[in-house]
Parts: C-alpha cells; sequence; structure tokens
C-alpha cells in the first residue's frame, strides 16, 4: 500500500513538475563555460585545437536551440525559449560575453558565439529582419558581410591590469589563496597521496611527453599538468594513443584523471575541511558569485527592461577549471553528487537561470522569482539541462526562491576590489592605493565617473592652495610695495643642525604623535554581518559544518588577512634596498 502511495505521488510530482516546465519564464541566465580543448599548459602559450573549436562551436548550437530559435539544431540542452532574445541578428545589447585575455579563452568565446548566432545572409533572407541598413545599397541591391554573414560579438576581454579580471579568475595574483592552496602539501593525506603513487608516475614512459616533462616531474605534485598533457597526446600522437592503449596501459589516463581531480579539489575546493572562515582557497568561486549576483540583481533591478540599464538577459563567461571547482565547493553540490569533486572537462558549462512561473512579463514582486543551477558535462550531451540541488538542500529541491539564492550567495562572495585586494594581500597594480568604493561587477558600455580617491583630492587641493598663494604674493608685490632683497650669505653659521653642516641634540628625528594619523595607505574593510534566511527545505550533507561558511557575508578578520605570509611576499618581491636615513 505504501509502496502504491509513493509510486502516485512521485507521477503527481512528475505531472507537475512538466506543467511548470511548460509555463518557466527564463527572464535571464549567466553561463560560465571551461575553455575548449587547448594544448597543454606546459607547453607555454597554449592555443585553442581545431577540436576545441568544434566543442565550443557545438556547444553555442546547443543553447541556441534552448534559449534563441528552435530552428532544428541539436537539442542536446532541451529548449527553453528566452522572452525577448533575438531569434536571428545578434544584438549585442542582450548579450554580454566576457572572457579572460587570453588567447585559448578569447578564441572559445568567438567560436561558441558561431554556434549561438550563425551567419546571417541578407540576400538569401530579403523578407526576413536585417540588423542595420549599412547592407542595402543605392541601387536596391544588399551586401553580407563576410563569410556568408557573419555577425560579428562585442566580446569585453579583462586583461592583468584590468580589475574585472578578478571577477573571471580570482584565484590569479592573489597569493593568499595560493597560500591556502599549497597548505594541501603539508598535509598527511597529501604526502601518502604523493608516497603511494610515486611508482605509478615514475613508471610512465618518459618519451611519450617529448622533453616538456622530466623524469622527476612526473609526480602526483604536478598531477593536472601530467593529466593534462597526456590527454591532448592522446587525442592527438598517435604513438601515444597506441602505447595508452596497450592493454597493459589501459587503465592509465583513467588513473592519472582520478588524481588530477583529487588534487584540483584539494587545492581549489574542499571548504567544508576549513577549520576558519579565512581560507581563500576557494576564491575563485567567492569572486564568480558576485559576477553571477550582481549580472541576476541588476535585471531584477530593470525589472527585465534592459533599454535604460547595464542588464543583460544572457550572460556568458570564459574561463578555465578553478572558478567552477570553488563555486561547486562553496555551493555544497558535492553533497549530493561527488562527481563535482573533480575537472570538469572541456567544454563544460555551469548555468543559473532566472526564471517565474505562469504569466510571461516580468514580476513586480522579487518574491515571485526563482533560480535554478544546472551543469553542461562536457561535450555528453543529454537532451537537457539537469537541474541540482544547492546549498544542502534535499535531491528534491532543486529550484531556490531568488530571495534565498540572493542571501545564499551574497553570504559566499567577494564583490568589491577594497576586498579582493585586502584578502588576496595582492601585488596587482590596480590594488594600490584602492580606497573604499567597489567596482562594477559587469563591464559596461556606459562607464560611471570614477570616485576621486583622498590622495588625489589632497594634490589637487594643495596645487589649489599654492596658486591662490601666488596670486596674494603677486597682488601684495604690486599693490603693496613688497619688495625681495638679496641676504648676504657671507659668514658660515656656528650652528649645526638641520640648519648647518651638523646635527645637533636639539633635532630630534621625525615622529609621529601617539595620536597623529597615520601616513595614507590601503585600507581595508569586511562587510557587515549578515543573518541567514531560514528556511524549511529539506537539507543533507553536513549543513552544521558548514555553518561557519555562512555566519558571515564575506567578512574576514583584519588581524588574520596576513598570516604568516611575510616569507612568501619576500620571496615574490624584489631585494629590499638600503634607506638612508638623517
Amino acid at each position: 500500500m505504501l509502496a502504491l502511495f509513493l509510486a502516485v505521488m512521485a507521477a503527481v510530482w512528475l505531472i507537475d513538475a512538466a506543467n511548470d516546465r511548460k509555463s518557466m519564464n527564463i527572464h535571464g541566465s549567466v553561463v560560465f563555460m571551461r575553455t575548449g580543448e587547448r594544448t597543454p599548459i606546459v607547453e607555454g602559450d597554449s592555443i585553442l585545437s581545431a577540436l576545441g573549436a568544434q566543442q565550443m562551436h557545438t556547444l553555442g548550437q546547443n543553447f541556441r536551440t534552448r534559449y534563441v530559435n528552435e530552428d532544428g539544431g541539436p537539442d542536446g540542452l532541451g529548449v527553453q525559449q528566452m522572452l525577448g532574445l533575438a531569434a536571428n541578428i545578434l544584438i549585442n545589447d542582450q548579450v554580454l560575453i566576457q572572457a579572460l585575455d587570453t588567447p585559448y579563452l578569447t578564441a572559445s568565446a568567438q567560436a561558441f558565439m558561431q554556434g549561438l548566432y550563425p551567419p546571417y545572409s541578407i540576400n538569401t533572407t530579403r523578407n526576413g529582419p536585417i540588423a542595420d541598413a549599412t547592407g542595402l545599397l543605392a541601387n536596391g541591391s544588399a551586401i553580407d558581410y563576410p563569410l556568408g554573414g557573419y555577425q560579428y560579438p562585442n566580446v569585453h576581454v579583462v586583461g592583468q591590469f584590468d580589475a574585472q579580471s578578478v571577477y573571471l579568475g580570482g584565484n590569479q595574483n592573489c597569493p593568499a589563496s595560493q597560500l591556502d592552496s599549497l597548505m594541501y602539501e603539508t598535509t598527511e593525506q597529501y604526502l601518502q597521496t604523493k608516497a603511494l603513487n610515486k611508482p605509478f608516475y615514475q613508471s610512465l614512459d618518459e618519451d611519450m611527453f617529448k622533453g616538456y616533462m622530466t623524469k622527476n616531474s612526473l609526480d602526483y605534485m604536478n598531477a593536472y599538468e601530467v593529466y593534462d598533457y597526456l590527454s591532448y597526446a592522446y587525442e592527438h600522437d598517435q604513438d601515444v594513443y597506441e602505447k595508452l592503449n596497450d592493454s597493459a596501459n589501459a587503465s592509465v589516463l583513467a588513473q592519472l584523471q582520478s588524481l588530477a581531480d583529487e588534487q584540483a579539489w584539494y587545492l581549489y575546493g574542499n571548504t567544508s575541511a576549513s577549520t576558519t572562515d579565512t581560507d581563500d582557497k576557494a576564491i575563485a568561486g567567492k569572486t564568480l558569485s558576485a559576477l553571477i549576483l550582481g549580472s541576476f540583481q541588476k535585471l531584477v533591478e530593470a525589472r527585465g527592461n534592459i533599454s535604460n540599464s547595464s542588464a543583460h538577459p544572457l550572460t556568458l563567461l570564459f574561463g578555465e577549471h578553478e572558478p567552477m571547482v570553488s563555486l561547486f565547493s562553496l555551493m555544497m553540490v558535492d553533497f549530493i553528487n561527488e562527481s563535482f569533486r573533480s575537472v570538469p572537462p572541456f567544454g563544460s558549462a555551469i548555468v543559473f537561470e532566472l526564471y517565474s512561473i505562469g504569466d510571461s512579463v516580468f514580476p513586480s514582486d522579487p518574491a515571485d522569482l526563482k533560480v535554478q543551477f544546472y551543469f553542461q558535462n562536457g561535450t555528453q550531451f543529454s537532451n537537457d539541462l539537469t537541474a541540482h540541488p544547492m546549498f544542502g538542500h534535499g535531491p528534491s529541491v532543486t529550484e531556490l526562491p531568488w530571495l534565498e539564492f540572493q542571501d545564499m550567495f551574497s553570504r559566499i562572495m567577494v564583490n568589491t576590489l577594497e576586498d579582493w585586494c585586502g584578502t588576496c594581500d595582492s601585488p596587482a597594480l590596480f590594488c594600490e592605493g584602492v580606497d573604499g568604493s567597489s567596482v562594477n561587477i559587469v563591464v559596461n558600455s556606459n562607464r560611471k565617473k570614477q570616485k576621486i580617491t583622498p590622495t588625489i583630492a589632497g594634490v589637487i587641493g594643495a596645487v589649489v592652495t599654492l596658486f591662490v598663494a601666488g596670486l596674494l604674493f603677486a597682488l601684495a608685490m604690486l599693490i603693496g610695495g613688497i619688495r625681495f632683497h638679496r641676504v648676504n650669505r657671507g659668514q658660515n653659521s656656528e650652528l649645526g643642525g638641520f640648519k648647518g653642516s651638523a646635527k645637533l641634540a636639539s633635532d630630534a628625528d621625525l615622529s609621529i604623535a601617539k595620536n597623529a594619523v597615520a601616513p595614507a595607505g590601503i585600507v581595508s574593510f569586511g562587510n557587515k554581518d549578515g543573518a541567514a534566511r531560514k528556511t524549511p527545505h529539506e537539507r543533507v550533507g553536513s549543513w552544521e559544518l558548514r555553518q561557519k561558511e555562512f555566519g558571515k557575508t564575506g567578512a574576514i578578520d583584519d588581524e588574520s588577512r596576513r598570516g604568516s605570509f611575510e616569507a612568501i611576499e619576500a620571496a615574490m618581491s624584489s631585494p629590499t634596498e638600503p634607506h638612508v636615513r638623517v
């Protein structure tokens, strides 16, 4: 009887879910994609391979079918049309595309966009829409863009000197995060894993690495680099392919992948094992979560009207695997499925969709909005995206109310440049003299004026003061008859000190009074504490253990930010120069 009841309830739930699916109105989506296949990182200056370009193009085609236009293309991600997106003509105001300034990432973005918005020919679709009138000539003929009407996406590329880069690769140029990650190599687990697998790594044929890795570097310490190289060689090098397909080596590549996954998880994730709130190994996920949340917040604030706002219905982000691993850990998705404790394959995507049920208009009440999280596992398409629970919810809770999603993401994110610079102790140029203001989370076409820092304001004030003083002296000389005369300097002063040739005992060294203002410098402020929103949803996993992750809204104790980091800083900085004191 109980089995029958459960079967009936399951059938009802599936029917309700199907009905909700049909009435879902997607108002916005943020997609973070790992690059397509690229050449191994140990070779240096990696580039996107032809296979990688095809992977990204196919991924773009599938997202086109899901969001843009159900026109008979591949439907490996299902069909869930997004309201308001242009069907054939790319409108750059509707799509925000961001990538780090790395050749294979920008190429991945371009290949993806060729699939999302393929070439559109005016000559073959004269009765259809046109992007603008530039293709129509005065004699009545039409001319296409090159390559059969290729559409040019506006890709925002952020380099290492751009503050926006921290949101796509927060672990880069972050010594504190690197230090926290390397603490794994001091653990007993790491040492045991390294010793246990040393014979396995040493048994690998050094000739397969073509001189890019030596026998001594074949070790668990370089687990990701070893797998990254051999997995690429397996696809492109016939000798390596034949060796790894030999019966004696049939499991080699799978074992290398498993060890690389384990290493990546402990370097960039595994936040549940942290004993303090200041563990910054997952900093890349913390900054990425700010970018995701900020994109949705702009849509909610604009109520879906993007005409006079910086909001975009579709946000496409291109990066590497580190932010993905970190975000998986912060969202606790690994408690339900341990497969998330691994490096996502090339061409993988994490997807967040903001939607409502029922009426197609954007809800006036944010409480009517919901968010779901999906993961596309490389090129293994399953005819639909599969939703996964977040933040310790049970398998049946794959959607979060927008207000809860906003609350939980605000607890794991690092959203200001000041917080990132202070947390990372970063030597990045854009961290020099950073004030209390925060940067825009998304690159906008219409940038707002930046706030003037106190240092610059002081310089401006000093220049104005000198100018006014000079003007007053000039008036005094002109009207009051004030004149200057040369002073006879023939006699030498018998006094020393600051006005003579020797220092007197009365000439004290420069000092700062006890209550005086300290010299200008970088000051970091943590975020204010926030109370967690209590929900009746089902929870699983070590929720109590992870409460420390959400007890603060990203605030980090000022006294613990530096830790014992001086040795790392000394190693990374230039030699100390001597200072001459008077």
